[in-house]
């Protein structure tokens, strides 16, 4: 595929054309990813293409260990791929050094997970230190801010691990639009949520996505198909770790579609 342009899925058969990227899209072309392991080389993303169009929420599906992990942090320019290219608008991460990266991962794309700080600092502190460079007072102002818009003001001044799981959730919501980034990547953020949780964090989220200005993109990885009822699209990863497209829209239960046999998301 020529660099500059992406798949985006006609809805006629759900096949691929080629259409120009936009400021704001993520694009991830032909990207590869293996580890050796035990002196063997093990595969984990083979040949994957997709992209993340501005506004719009797209969720991974897949367990544990099948790499949807490594999609993502190769997405956000945590991690390299052995092969492929990763693309914001006009910027190729994958072009960039890793200084460079670094600088636009917590701005122009904003990792959230789980995991939280290393260190047990105040909630609000470790919201802000992606946006430290404009100013600790600044970015603390704006960390504060955002917990608010989630409803998680009680957070503010408290440390990381003191937070329920659901707090946590929130605060990790707030951190990741408190600066206004063009892409969020979101790993395994809603598991063990519950039912009702998870509802309320999808509300939430897409909340989010619709009052961003300018409108951000959201790349997800869940862990049931239940967890992306709300996602724009959706794909699974396969054993082999090639892209599949569940569905190209909110997959209720009568629009999850069968991907073509001989078709994969990456357009091979």
């Amino acid at each position: 595929m020529p660099r500059g342009l992406v798949a985006e899925w006609s809805g006629e058969g759900q096949y691929p054309t080629a259409v120009e990227a936009r400021d704001g899209d993520l694009v991830l072309e032909g990207v590869w990813k293996g580890y050796s392991r035990g002196g063997e080389w093990t595969g984990v993303l083979e040949d994957v293409s997709f992209e993340v169009v501005a506004g719009e929420v797209v969720a991974i599906v897949g367990s544990r260990l099948e790499g949807k992990t490594t999609l993502l942090k190769i997405a956000a320019g945590v991690e390299r791929p052995d092969k492929g290219s990763v693309s914001l608008g006009a910027q190729r991460l994958t072009d960039l050094g890793d200084r460079a990266r670094s600088r636009m991962l917590g701005r122009e794309i904003v990792w959230v997970d789980r995991k939280g700080p290393e260190l047990e600092v105040e909630a609000s502190r470790f919201m802000g230190w992606p946006l430290a460079m404009d100013g600790r007072r600044h970015a603390e102002r704006l960390a504060v801010q955002a917990l608010e818009l989630v409803g998680a003001r009680e957070c503010v001044g408290r440390r990381w691990g003191e937070l329920s799981n659901w707090q946590q959730v929130l605060v990790g919501l707030a951190r990741a639009f408190a600066g206004s980034p063009q892409v969020v990547v979101i790993d395994d953020l809603f598991d063990g949520l519950g039912g009702r949780r998870t509802e309320e964090a999808s509300d939430l989220l897409r909340t989010l996505v619709e009052s961003s200005d300018p409108r951000c993109g959201v790349l997800m990885s869940v862990s049931d198909i239940e967890s992306a009822l709300f996602a724009d699209r959706v794909f699974s990863l396969t054993r082999k770790g090639a892209l599949k497209l569940m569905s190209d829209g909110p997959p209720g239960d009568a629009d999850v579609i069968p991907f073509p046999k001989n078709l994969r998301a990456d357009g091979g």
